[in-house]
């Protein structure tokens, strides 16, 4: 069986995002970095293009008039929102060959997708000042498990069929199996991607904000909400019966849940305006 360390040491191509976005990254992270510097950098990747002039012109982002150049899309975008789209629009491409019978990568990817607009929504209503991270870590916040179904197929289908038998919480059953959760393998797997501590330890604490550092706690406690709602309200059947959210759980976030059919509405007109370009 293979460690934790072993099996982020190991992950091979899945070590690195696409050599386009440390590209962007390091063009932006420049003292004199402007939209032509960034833009010149981005038209080298006609794929990572194309999304980002479709998602600029989508209700996703409400402009009126049309945005016809990439510089001009960084420019009205800023650069802080930009890393969440040149992730969003790469990170979807890293992960080949995972068995489909043990997941669904349509199914994958559009929860992922709904966990990161919700989680931009909330950060929004907290008026959290960089809403990309949350957008970020809720698009990766699985990221764990593809590994794992990846380099550890036959532990992951014994993982999948005693979750569906007794049904337990999938980390649970991971850590009594495998020794580890997703939640750990994602968060050492975005560390080695070199993306920045608040969207590592996000990931990495999800399921247990009260054991995350204080510092980055609140971040946590967010991508909780975010999973909790979309598992409940978002990618449900309208009709089918659901409990509510854990009450501390709002409080945690420091958000009101009267507020929920407004997160909600935001959410869904997100995802609806995002999801046909980014997962496709």
């Amino acid at each position: 069986m293979l460690s934790l360390e072993k099996l982020i040491e190991r992950s091979g191509k899945l070590g690195s995002l696409p050599a386009i976005v440390y590209k962007v990254f390091e063009v932006m992270d420049e003292p004199n970095s402007t939209a032509t510097k960034i833009g010149k950098v981005i038209n080298e990747d006609p794929a990572l293009t194309a999304r980002l002039l479709k998602l600029v012109n989508s209700p996703f982002y409400g402009f009126t008039a049309k945005v016809d150049t990439v510089y001009r899309a960084v420019a009205l975008i800023g650069h802080k929102e930009l890393r969440s789209v040149v992730v969003a629009a790469s990170a979807m491409n890293v992960f080949e060959g995972i068995p489909s019978e043990l997941v669904s990568m349509e199914d994958f990817w559009k929860r992922s997708l709904g966990i990161a607009v919700t989680a931009r929504v909330l950060a929004a209503f907290k008026r959290e000042t960089e809403i990309e991270r949350f957008f970020i870590a809720g698009l990766l916040h699985d990221i764990g498990s593809l590994l794992m179904y990846l380099k550890l197929p036959e532990e992951m289908a014994q993982v999948l069929q005693r979750e569906k038998t007794d049904r337990v919480e999938i980390a649970k059953v991971e850590k009594d199996i495998i020794g580890y959760d997703h939640t750990e393998v994602g968060g050492g797997l975005l560390k080695k991607w070199n993306l920045p501590p608040q969207i590592c330890v996000s990931v990495q604490y999800q399921l247990t904000p009260q054991k995350a550092p204080e510092k980055e706690q609140s971040g946590a406690w967010l991508i909780r909400l975010a999973s909790e709602l979309v598992t409940r309200y978002l990618l449900q059947d309208p009709e089918d019966e659901v409990e509510g959210i854990d009450v501390s759980i709002w409080q945690e976030n420091k958000l009101d849940p009267a507020l929920l059919p407004k997160i909600l509405e935001k959410s869904q007109q997100q995802f609806e305006s995002s999801k046909d370009i980014l997962l496709s």
